[in-house]
């Protein structure tokens, strides 16, 4: 039988978050679906198999519905970063709706099955295909990760978080920087990752895009995605704590601003909002990063700006 859902987990590999994101998807009570694992990690012929007899203990469902990709099997090509990864299997999912996660991640047993429930009442109801996102919580616990937007401030060069009103069970974002993403698998392959935001900003502009295509984004209350990430310093949720992840942060918003917004949009920005977040991510940095690198993280940030226009 023809599966309905491809679900794709891009990882590093940790062996532990494998494990734990397979039994979420072992003990699913929708099992009308397969895995692809993208390993981002260049293995040997032993490394790669012992990754899989891992990452299937304990399994009892899934075992026979997980193909694993890698340089070893396939001409993928490790350490590419994020958004080449993502579109390598997009390009390649045969089936009607994909289901986009990272690694890091845990849902309850339900979660596919509300997904599909969700889909099918809002798509009856609006007529229209859409992308729907989960509410994405702090570990397990009911510490929400507010990562769904419903606007881009140009003034302040970044996106307006969305806020759930009391009772308020669904709400329409335009953009989304997280976790999974669920649709339909053409939705996908039509709109894909900009390669050129290969890290930072790339789920951001990535949903933008299906927002302009006219394809609703949903985010809901009620689908819980458990974000099991690890702890973070101020700098890091900023995408800031080196010169590296300052350059992307930088360069991207910029090239988020060129592709994406009007004429008139970009006109005001220069003139009058163009200097705002690099003054605020310098200020940050002045703040909490380490002595020997506030100037060389500041320089990064102001350098990869001014590059950006260039792009």
């Amino acid at each position: 039988m023809t599966n309905q859902l491809t679900v794709v987990i891009p990882t590093r590999p940790n062996i532990q978050n494998i494990q734990w994101i397979f039994w979420s998807l072992d003990i699913q009570t929708f099992q009308d679906f397969k895995v692809i694992l993208m390993i981002d990690k260049v293995l040997t012929k032993e490394e790669f198999e012992d990754l899989k007899i891992q990452s299937l203990k304990w399994l009892k469902n899934i075992s026979n519905k997980v193909y694993f990709v890698s340089n070893i099997n396939t001409d993928f090509i490790p350490q590419q970063w994020v958004s080449y990864v993502r579109n390598y299997w997009i390009k390649l999912v045969d089936t009607e709706f994909l289901n986009l996660f990272d690694d890091d991640e845990l849902f309850n047993s339900d979660y596919l099955q509300k997904t599909f429930d969700i889909r099918h009442e809002h798509k009856n109801h609006i007529q229209k295909d859409f992308v729907l996102t989960p509410t994405l919580m702090f570990r397990k616990t009911w510490n929400i990760q507010s990562l769904w937007f419903d606007y881009y401030n140009f003034r302040t060069s970044r996106p307006h978080a969305f806020q759930f009103k009391k009772d308020q069970k669904i709400g329409q974002i335009q953009m989304y920087s997280g976790n999974s993403l669920f649709g339909p698998t053409k939705i996908f392959q039509e709109i894909l990752f900009d390669e050129k935001l290969d890290f930072v900003y790339e789920d951001l502009e990535f949903t933008y895009r299906i927002h302009k295509a006219w394809y609703p984004i949903f985010v809901s209350s009620e689908l819980l995605l458990y974000h099991m990430e690890r702890d973070k310093n101020i700098l890091e949720h900023a995408w800031v704590w080196n010169t590296y992840a300052a350059y992307r942060k930088a360069k991207h918003r910029m090239i988020f601003i060129k592709k994406n917004w009007t004429k008139l949009e970009k006109i005001k920005f220069y003139l009058l909002w163009f200097r705002a977040q690099p003054l605020w991510l310098s200020l940050k940095v002045l703040l909490y990063a380490k002595w020997n690198e506030k100037f060389k993280i500041i320089w990064a940030i102001i350098k990869w700006t001014l590059d950006g226009l260039k792009v």
